[in-house]
């Protein structure tokens, strides 16, 4: 055998050698660590996956326990009673007419257990309500604003109204759906929470959607011919308000309680100050000043001939004792 032949073979078992070395690093070394790096990362998920189910679960109970203070009591009978008398109440207290309340059956509300799937666990009941009554939109809308504001676990399902009367009586009717739940630790009461007075719009701010009763007929015209033309006393004392009222004018003098008699609108006379009268409208409060007109005061956008025709026809025609209401 040659040198050379030596030196290929030299060279054949090294890389033999070699070969043997990697795939022994391979086989010993670089898989068992790429398997316990891969076994290393899936526990680090599942560690790192039950820590998120630990907060979640954490802030499914305080959601829980804050559902469980506002929700119906857990006996689903007295839950359904307490509600209604409740509505009932409420009712009452916004002074609809015609009112009636309908409770339907309380429905059971199961999840699946997450130890077996073939059963159920019992959470609570969603128990139904309708109401049916007439009001006015000022009284509807604190009916809403109370319900809103307070923290029961209920909610609107449906809303229907019906114009009567002109609009200025409506027909209500309502769909509630509440929830009564097992996790609750009232029996027969219901919560007395109420909500924050940061989380919603106070009442005021609704009134420039009740006093644009969309659902009156002749709003702007009715009310563009009221015009307040003077403040007086009469023998007794008394402060009466002096009002241009219709096409042509005619004069109203109302004192305080008193009330206006034009279609559509009721308009009482609550109180005098300097220059102005106190008004309910549909019992909505505002002030009108003298020469103001009540579309002016609401903010009803008038056609200027109207109005200016109205002024001009009181200027003109003073008022005989054939023209004025008492």
């Amino acid at each position: 055998m040659n040198q050379r032949t030596l030196l290929l073979a030299g060279a054949a078992a090294a890389v033999f050698i070699l070969y043997l070395f990697d795939s022994g690093y391979r086989s010993f070394i670089e898989k068992p660590t790429q398997r316990y790096e891969g076994e290393l990362k899936s526990i680090e998920s599942k560690i790192s996956d039950a820590n998120t189910s630990q907060i979640t679960g954490r802030r499914l109970a305080i959601q829980l326990d804050e559902y469980a203070a506002r929700a119906l009591p857990y006996d689903p009978a007295l839950a359904r009673s307490s509600y209604q008398d409740w509505l009932l109440k409420l009712v009452e207290q916004h002074e609809m007419e015609s009112a009636s309340v309908d409770a339907n059956t309380p429905r059971p509300v199961e999840i699946r257990s997450r130890i077996s799937r073939r059963k159920s666990r019992l959470v609570g009941h969603r128990i139904g309500f309708n109401l049916h009554a007439r009001t006015t939109l000022n009284k509807l809308t604190d009916f809403l604003y109370d319900f809103h504001r307070s923290a029961q676990l209920h909610k609107i399902r449906s809303f229907s109204l019906s114009p009567l009367v002109n609009g200025n009586q409506l027909d209500l009717s309502l769909a509630i759906e509440t929830f009564s739940m097992e996790a609750t630790e009232r029996e027969g009461g219901l919560s007395p929470l109420v909500r924050s007075n940061d989380g919603f719009p106070l009442r005021p701010v609704y009134n420039e959607f009740v006093n644009r009763n969309l659902f009156a007929k002749g709003f702007s015209k009715s009310l563009g011919q009221v015009r307040l033309n003077a403040i007086t006393e009469n023998r007794f004392g008394i402060l009466e308000a002096w009002f241009a009222v219709g096409s042509p004018p005619k004069t109203q003098i109302i004192g305080t309680g008193g009330t206006l008699d034009i279609p559509l609108h009721t308009v009482k006379v609550v109180s005098f100050d300097e220059g102005r009268v106190e008004l309910t409208v549909n019992d909505f409060r505002c002030w009108i000043s003298l020469g103001q007109t009540l579309a002016s005061v609401l903010g009803e956008s008038q056609s200027p001939t109207v109005v200016d025709s109205v002024a001009a026809k009181a200027e003109e025609s003073p008022s005989s004792p054939s023209d004025v209401t008492p």
